[in-house]
């Protein structure tokens, strides 16, 4: 098996298996298959095991629609509140829906690193 150490960037921006990259993670916008069908891979190790990436879209989606503040404050000189927090709110909800499939392979990479796969992770066991 070729592992996640081998995962190219061009991989993780194409949202492909971090096991063989031959295959795309997402069969639509949120949903994931339950195995890769190239490699056979489990992606779902366990019952809730993607709900860790709720954590890291929420803080991603935090630190961007923060970051719109001093753009637009500092950067582009405009003083109103109102615009400021829609734009805020705005970047918030559009980042944070386009986010969500990052966020998951973001988990699985990390998961991956501190978990290599093993063999039980290419059989059923009952899933």
């Amino acid at each position: 098996y070729v592992y996640w150490e081998s995962m190219t960037l061009r991989g993780f921006l194409s949202l492909r298996c971090p096991v063989c990259e031959n295959t795309k993670v997402f069969e639509g916008y949120f949903d994931t298959p339950d195995q890769c069908p190239a490699c056979g891979y489990f992606f779902f190790r366990e019952s809730g095991y993607f709900l860790p990436h709720v954590a890291i879209g929420y803080g991603g989606t935090v630190l961007v629609a923060l970051g719109v503040w001093p753009l637009l404050q500092f950067v582009f000189k405009i003083e109103s509140d109102s615009v400021i927090l829609t734009s805020m709110v705005t970047t918030a909800l559009v980042f944070g829906i386009w986010f969500v499939r990052y966020a998951k392979m973001l988990w699985l990479v990390l998961d991956l690193a501190i978990h290599p796969p093993s063999r039980e992770d290419f059989q059923s066991r009952g899933r």
